[in-house]
């Protein structure tokens, strides 16, 4: 029984990393539409959102089954409760950069400002490396690594307060840039709030190995 019981954690792990990944690859899809203008691409990124929100109530199902019909330790409770959870927050990040996407088809490309969405792209990555860091530590369940990922967001934070003044600045002055800049303000707020859910996840890591719920944000 035990043994069958840990199979089934596993299983419930590997989905979760495998929902991680797909958010992280539409997330790189979705900066690449916005670099590219690709309308066709950013398309593609909030259709494949369905296939992250799929995977959210999947493993959702799976946690609540386990607990009803298991009798988890509290070691593994915390587990199951961590994931269901975190798996909340991944289904968030997906629903941002299905944002990026839709910002992306509405921006004017004749109105579009090169160099600040330079800018948003370096943002941009700093987020998926946040994601791809988080999916690497998550498996080892070690809350020094956490806490250490979870200061990244004050990066994002930082760009978030930057590229908003200099967009707001630049709208107060430039008419012509009111439309683009509407659209750039609401990028730079989707991939500020990607950087909280990052750290959302890092405190169920915390807490899944310490029992201790903690505020890293």
């Amino acid at each position: 029984m035990r043994e069958q019981f840990d199979l089934e954690l596993t299983s419930l792990e590997n989905n979760f990393l495998e929902m991680g990944q797909a958010v992280l690859e539409n997330g790189s899809k979705a900066l690449l539409a916005m670099m590219d203008n690709d309308h066709q691409l950013a398309g593609i990124v909030i259709d494949d959102d369905k296939r992250i929100n799929d995977y959210q109530i999947a493993i959702e199902v799976a946690c609540a089954n386990l607990l009803a019909l298991q009798q988890p330790m509290v070691s593994d409770l915390r587990f199951v409760i961590a994931i269901m959870a975190s798996c909340s927050d991944l289904e968030r990040m997906g629903d941002h950069f299905a944002g990026i996407a839709k910002s992306t088809i509405r921006l004017k490309e004749e109105e579009k400002l090169p160099l600040f969405e330079e800018k948003l792209q370096e943002m941009g990555q700093t987020a998926l490396e946040m994601l791809h860091q988080l999916m690497a530590i998550f498996p080892k369940h070690e809350a020094k690594s956490a806490r250490k990922l979870a200061q990244e967001d004050e990066k994002l934070d930082d760009a978030y307060w930057m590229l908003s003044r200099d967009m707001i600045s630049q709208m107060k002055h430039h008419d012509a840039h009111i439309r683009n800049g509407t659209e750039y303000l609401a990028i730079l707020n989707h991939l500020e709030r990607f950087g909280d859910y990052v750290a959302n996840i890092c405190e169920r890591l915390v807490y899944l190995e310490t029992g201790e719920l903690v505020e890293l944000n």
